[in-house]
Parts: structure tokens; C-alpha cells; sequence
């Protein structure tokens, strides 16, 4: 069997754990929200709610244009600008909801996908959704001192999508390819559950082991622990550099 295929989710999965994301993120109590997020330094975990519900209206904004509009991105990223600030954590679940429920509604329908810069699909969005989200609910479950909760396929999942999706959009607009690296996620038992290729042209090669979970955290430039880097390191460092230089993860508020 090839290894990379346990780490897939099916679509309504990926729905699923959006959704179970978005619960968890907003419905944190007043306390809560309060506390500091110290993956995200200067968050709170209500700031990494903002974050999740103006980011789900960002992307429902983008799934409703056609495939050939290069111009959606622009146009969502102006509206969403406008969206009221300071609103209660319900409003912004009511959001991240409406968004799920349009990705819901057929994923083979063609839109506008900006990871790609064009055509795409709804199932991709769920994808992009479950993956991002999910690292945001690792970032406040770390806040708030629980456990990672979310099973270990699921992650692997968001590891699949971040490379083969997220890293090649951050290495387009950053101009800039560190070279090709190969994923080789563990299992909390150990075992290997997935292998994932972030390819590249280039000719340096990292070789990264470890927990899906703490894989993913340090692709997204979080810290994490029991990742072994093999080969040429210098390919892996930079990677995870390029996320913060590319994208400035705002808070919106």
C-alpha cells in the first residue's frame, strides 16, 4: 500500500473537521479567550477566533468567483476589510459555518482557488479548511494547556495538503525554492503512517521524521518536538522561514 494513501480524508471528513474547529476555537468561555496564545505571539485565543471566522468569510468570498477571475482574491480581500471588528465569538462560528455549508454543496464545482491563483475546486477549499484550521485549533489547545486531541490521520492530512498546496504557493510568491523534502510522519505509536514529497527542481534535499502533529506545527513555523531533520538541513530551516516572510498572519483586529 502506498503509505501516503492512509493520510487522506474523505471530503465530508474534511468538513467534519473544520467544523469540530471552529466549535472548539469560538466556544472557548470569556477566561479563555483572554489567555495568550504563545505559538502566535501577541494573539489571544479570541484573536485566533477572529482569525479563523474573518478567514472563512475571506475564503467563502473567493469560492463564489468563478475559476477565471484573477482578480477575486483582491476583491474578497477588500470586502473583507469592511467586515464589523470586535464582534462576539458566536458571530464569528456563524461565519466559519456559513463557509462549510457553500463547500458542502458540490465538491467537484468549479471556482476560484487561490493557493493556485485559479481553478480549483470545492473539495480543494475543504481541504485548505481543515488543514489550516487545524493547525490554529493545535495553536489554542496549546494555549490552553490540552492535549493534542486531533487524531494522528488527521493531521497527516494536513500535512499532505500543506505541502503539496500551501509551501508551493508561499514558494511562488516568495520567488524563492529552498529545495525538495521528504515526510516521513510517525504515528503517536511510532509507526509510520505516511510518507509526503514538497517537491522541488531544486537539488537539496531534507529527509524530516517525526509525529504527524509536530511535523505539521513545524512546517507552519511553530515550535515542536521529536523532529529529526536528515540531509541538508539548510532545505528544511529555510522552508520554515518562508511562511512568516511571505504571509503576515494578522489578527484583524
Amino acid at each position: 500500500m502506498d503509505p501516503r494513501q492512509v493520510s487522506q480524508l474523505a471530503f465530508d471528513e474534511r468538513i467534519a473537521v473544520a467544523r469540530a474547529t471552529i466549535d472548539y476555537i469560538t466556544g472557548r468561555s470569556g477566561v479563555e479567550m483572554a489567555l495568550q496564545v504563545p505559538n502566535c505571539p501577541g494573539w489571544t485565543v479570541y484573536n485566533a477566533a477572529v482569525h479563523i471566522g474573518r478567514a472563512c468569510a475571506f475564503w467563502e468570498l473567493m469560492m463564489r468567483c468563478p475559476p477565471e477571475d484573477t482578480m477575486a482574491r483582491e476583491r474578497a480581500l477588500a470586502a473583507i476589510e469592511k467586515y464589523p471588528t470586535g464582534v462576539a465569538p458566536q458571530v464569528l462560528a456563524s461565519w466559519g459555518h456559513s463557509a462549510m455549508n457553500y463547500v458542502a454543496t458540490d465538491e467537484n464545482a468549479m471556482c476560484f482557488f487561490s493557493m493556485v491563483g485559479g481553478r480549483g475546486t470545492l473539495g480543494l477549499w475543504a481541504w485548505h479548511a481543515a488543514s489550516e484550521l487545524g493547525v490554529h485549533r493545535l495553536d489554542v489547545e496549546a494555549a490552553l494547556g490540552e492535549p493534542h486531541a486531533v487524531a494522528d490521520r488527521e493531521r497527516a492530512d494536513a500535512v499532505s495538503y500543506t505541502a503539496e498546496y500551501f509551501m508551493p504557493a508561499i514558494r511562488r510568491a516568495a520567488g524563492e525554492d529552498p529545495g525538495r523534502v521528504t515526510l516521513e510522519l510517525l504515528a503517536t505509536d511510532g509507526a509510520q503512517i505516511a510518507s509526503v514529497e514538497l517537491a522541488s527542481e531544486e537539488a537539496g534535499h531534507a529527509v524530516v521524521r517525526g509525529p504527524a502533529t509536530q511535523v505539521l506545527l513545524a512546517m507552519w513555523g511553530r515550535p515542536h518536538v521529536d523532529v529529526d531533520v536528515h540531509g541538508d538541513a539548510s532545505v528544511w530551516t529555510r522552508w520554515r522561514e518562508l511562511p512568516g516572510e511571505v504571509y503576515q498572519f494578522g489578527t484583524w483586529e
